[in-house]
């Protein structure tokens, strides 16, 4: 019986990019991955530590991986196994513990452990050994290799690792180490392949991309060298610090090739609170710097990230938070209570903020972004967008005697309203769109993959946010 492989992943972009990566390594070994939940030889957990809520759903998840399957090997990797490698050891004899800082032993383990089964041996004793092997020996962190991304149409490239920040509230630093960048030369290579390969759009990936540096390029001299060396496909910035949008971003964001989306590390509308955070700009500084944005890109999606019930923070400090959203605008946000992380300097700091109350205000949070969101989605209405397409069943659902039925839809709306156009059979799919919009896709041609560019519409009411959509040359 073939070698079968589950993942489960926690936490950021990253994570998810060096699970895919590892899940590509392995189908080219010749496992078979399998649905995480069904039965594995082996389950690879890549962990977070950013909260304590994701360590503790790690936890749970193993556990109940091993009494569903108690012959599977576990690995864990990632953040928390860095950082908590004995609580995750002791867990159960099956479990291996691969530090995030030595995630690209993977590469090896699959080749390894695939090998192993076809001998009839344990992986649990390779894993082991490759990963006791490995210790006291340089890991490259840009190891992971050009993958299909588990048939995702969009692709991620990893060109930074660590950051240099010492944030109040953050051991990511801690865990992935100080700042590391690809070579510019290979960027452009590994984008070129992903090109090759088909991907409409490559999304760049790190910790801290703002502190990437290398061959004497920082990022936006890299976005600039990617734009200039590449063709056909778009990029996308997954998220930026506030106070590094300057006049050499701006240029680089402002290229045609760069799609209209940027997730500001906010953390805080509150000066007080930042200043408590170790954070390095201010409110009016990120305001400033989300006009620019947009001075560069015409209402593009901005995005913020938000810590609510940081220790001292006021409910004047909240106030001034939610009014400081109400200008910033943002088209989505998100947020989550704070969590205090062991080896930071927030661990004790005080007044801590009872769990009820930072949960109220991250309540509210949310609802301002839910309602954002749809204002956001509602400009839409009328123009034109580019979206690319995600992976999607075909179905039966729908009458074949009507022809193709094209729909788009915002991801959490209603039953989309179909829009015939030319034959083809019928699917359902996700897409996403140049503005960051998820959108359910329905009566994509058999076969078709890639971008596209459509007009969006909303019938019904004045409170649709409903997207239709008609293709557009």
């Amino acid at each position: 019986m073939s070698f079968s492989v589950s993942f489960r992943t926690f936490g950021c972009r990253l994570n998810q990019t060096e699970t895919e990566s590892a899940a590509s390594a392995f189908a080219h070994e010749g496992a078979r991955i399998v649905p995480f939940g069904e039965p594995a030889d082996v389950v690879i957990f890549n962990t977070c530590t950013v909260t304590g809520k994701a360590e503790q759903k790690a936890r749970r998840e193993m556990r109940l991986a091993l009494r569903r399957n108690p012959d599977a090997v576990l690995l864990a990797t990632g953040c928390y196994a860095e950082m908590e490698p004995g609580a995750i050891a002791a867990l159960a004899p099956r479990v291996v513990v691969l530090p995030g800082s030595r995630k690209g032993l993977l590469a090896k383990l699959a080749s390894e452990l695939c090998s192993a089964h076809s001998y009839g041996l344990d992986p649990l004793d390779e894993a082991r050994r490759i990963v006791a092997e490995s210790l006291g020996t340089r890991v490259d962190p840009f190891w992971f290799s050009i993958g299909d991304f588990w048939q995702r149409s969009r692709a991620s490239l990893k060109i930074q690792d660590g950051c240099d920040n010492r944030c109040a509230y953050c051991r990511v630093c801690l865990a992935r180490g100080g700042s590391v960048s690809l070579d510019p030369a290979e960027a452009v290579r590994r984008a070129r392949e992903l090109v090759a390969i088909g991907y409409p759009e490559i999304v760049l990936t790190g910790v801290n991309l703002s502190q990437y540096s290398s061959g004497g390029l920082a990022f936006p001299g890299l976005l600039d060298l990617l734009a200039r060396d590449t063709d056909g496909a778009a990029y996308r910035v997954s998220s930026w610090e506030p106070d590094r949008v300057d006049d050499a971003f701006l240029r680089a964001f402002s290229s045609p090739r760069v799609r209209p989306h940027l997730h500001l590390a906010v953390q805080s509308g509150s000066d007080p609170v930042l200043r408590a955070m170790g954070r390095a700009y201010r409110c009016d500084d990120v305001l400033r710097a989300a006009a620019s944005v947009r001075s560069a890109k015409s209402d593009p999606f901005i995005g913020a990230d938000l810590i609510v019930g940081f220790p001292g923070e006021t409910d004047e400090d909240f106030s001034a938070t939610m009014d400081f959203l109400a200008a910033l605008d943002p088209a989505w946000v998100h947020v989550f209570p704070f969590s205090p992380r062991p080896g930071t300097r927030a661990w004790s700091m005080k007044p801590r903020i009872p769990e009820r109350v930072a949960a109220q205000r991250a309540a509210e949070v949310t609802a301002f972004a839910k309602e954002r969101k749809r204002w956001f989605s509602k400009r839409r209405i009328g123009g034109i967008i580019e979206a690319v397409l995600e992976t999607g069943v075909y179905s039966d659902d729908e009458p074949s005697d009507t022809g193709p039925l094209f729909a788009i839809t915002v991801k959490d709306s209603s039953v989309p309203c179909p829009v015939a156009l030319t034959a083809a059979p019928v699917r359902h799919s996700r897409a996403l769109s140049a503005d960051y919009l998820k959108l359910e896709v329905c009566g994509v041609p058999a076969g078709y993959r890639g971008a596209f560019r459509c007009r969006a519409t909303a019938p019904g009411t004045d409170d649709s946010v409903d997207l239709l959509a008609e293709f557009v040359d």
